[in-house]
């Protein structure tokens, strides 16, 4: 998996929650988008697929329109995160969320992401803006913000279990959810939540400011706080045309 770390901007630790800010130039985009367009057009999946229906067929029949066409900004910021927090944090999430799509056109409830990490269960949300406010509004929205979904995934329980109820009719790695579905049960604070912040504007740590204030972890050390910097005007937009080129589509 090719991703560079990025520059890192800023880096504090504030109520136990670990919080950090890299930034990306044109050049390091360009070096990410094919591991990015791989995760957001679920390449591997793809590809057990095409060649599923390659096998069937005895016609010669051409399944290369069988694919995502088209791809959101919100849906390649969760892509470039779960890039990152598996390059960078040593996190792995198996089960890409095109597979639970119904509808190329929908969006899926529940975190973004659920998997592992060192171990332990992890739960993702990301956020994706162009806005030029700091703090942006996606991180204090009532109900979907960045604030509100990391508070209910630190202290429901019940909300959790669906999740790892979740992954276990979903995991491909037997072994490793074992590992994690044990900690869980031997100590329920024992997991990860990860909120990533996907922006083109310049680094400030302020971006964080409302969840420094509302977020409330549910353990020391085990929430962590990750700014990533597209370049400034242009730089969601550039990540975005990269992977739909890398990806196949048009």
């Amino acid at each position: 998996m090719t991703l560079p770390v990025g520059k890192n901007e800023y880096q504090e630790i504030h109520n136990g929650i670990a919080i950090q800010g890299f930034s990306y130039t044109e050049t390091e985009i360009k070096q990410s988008v094919e591991t990015v367009a791989d995760i957001c057009f679920d390449a591997s999946g793809q590809k057990d697929f095409n060649d599923y229906i390659a096998s069937l067929s005895e016609t010669g029949f051409n399944n290369n329109n069988l694919v995502l066409s088209d791809i959101k900004d919100w849906q390649v910021g969760e892509g470039f995160a779960e890039a990152y927090l598996g390059r960078h944090f040593s996190c792995c999430f198996p089960w890409s969320n095109n597979r639970d799509l119904k509808n190329p056109n929908s969006s899926l409830t529940g975190a973004d992401l659920v998997g592992y990490c060192n171990g332990q269960f992890a739960f993702g949300e990301v956020k994706t803006s162009k806005e030029q406010k700091t703090p942006p509004q996606v991180t204090s929205k009532k109900g979907d913000g960045l604030n509100a979904q990391l508070n209910k995934l630190c202290a429901d329980a019940n909300a959790r279990w669906v999740l790892i109820q979740y992954l276990f009719h979903r995991q491909t790695a037997d072994a490793e959810y074992q590992a994690a579905c044990k900690s869980y049960l031997q100590n329920n604070k024992s997991f990860y939540i990860f909120g990533v912040l996907i922006r083109n504007t310049m680094p400030v740590l302020g971006d964080w400011n409302y969840l420094k204030k509302h977020l409330e972890p549910h353990a020391p050390d085990s929430v962590f706080l990750v700014g990533l910097y597209l370049p400034v005007g242009s730089g969601i937009q550039t990540l975005h045309q990269g992977v739909l080129s890398a990806g196949g589509a048009s």
